[in-house]
C-alpha cells in the first residue's frame, strides 16, 4: 500500500518536471488538433470529437472504417507515433497509460494520460478514505452510548 503511493508520487513528480519543462499541453495540442489540459491530480486529458475532414489528405482527423465504425484507437495510436519518441527519449514510456472512454452519441471520447500508478492509488486511497470512516462511526458510536 505504501509503496503504491511513494511510487505515485515520485512517478507524478517526474512526469509534472517533464511536463513542464517540455511544454506536453501544447506539443499535445497541436499533435492532436484540441485542447490538451492538465489536472491537479496530474493527468493529461483532451475531449475528441472524430468529424471526418481532410481524410484523403491525411489530415489530423479520425478515419472511420468501411463499415462506418470509428477507429478512435487506432486514430490515437497513430497520433501517438507522432509523440512516441519524445516518451522514449524522456524515459516516460514505462511510466504513462491511457484511457479512452466515449462520453455521447455524437462521436465525442475523452482520451486520459495518467500515471501507471493512478488506478492504483486510487484504490489505496478509496480503502483508506473507507477505514478512516469505519474507524470515525465507530468512535462516534462509542462517545454517544458512553
Amino acid at each position: 500500500m505504501f509503496k503504491t503511493i511513494i511510487n505515485f508520487i515520485k512517478i507524478q513528480k517526474y512526469l509534472n518536471k517533464i511536463y513542464r519543462e517540455e511544454k506536453i499541453e501544447k506539443n499535445l495540442s497541436q499533435i492532436f488538433g484540441v485542447e490538451c489540459k492538465h489536472d491537479w491530480v496530474g493527468r493529461l486529458y483532451m475531449v475528441i470529437n472524430p468529424i471526418i475532414q481532410n481524410v484523403e489528405d491525411g489530415g489530423n482527423t479520425l478515419i472511420m472504417d468501411r463499415d462506418e465504425k470509428v477507429m478512435i484507437e487506432g486514430w490515437v495510436m497513430k497520433n501517438l507515433e507522432l509523440i512516441r519518441n519524445f516518451i522514449i527519449n524522456n524515459s516516460m514510456f514505462d511510466l504513462l497509460t491511457y484511457s479512452i472512454e466515449k462520453l455521447d452519441d455524437d462521436e465525442n471520447y475523452l482520451v486520459i494520460f495518467k500515471n501507471v500508478y493512478f488506478d492504483d492509488m486510487k484504490t489505496v486511497i478509496k480503502w483508506i478514505l473507507f477505514s478512516i470512516g469505519i474507524i470515525g462511526i465507530g468512535l462516534g458510536t462509542y462517545f454517544l452510548v458512553r
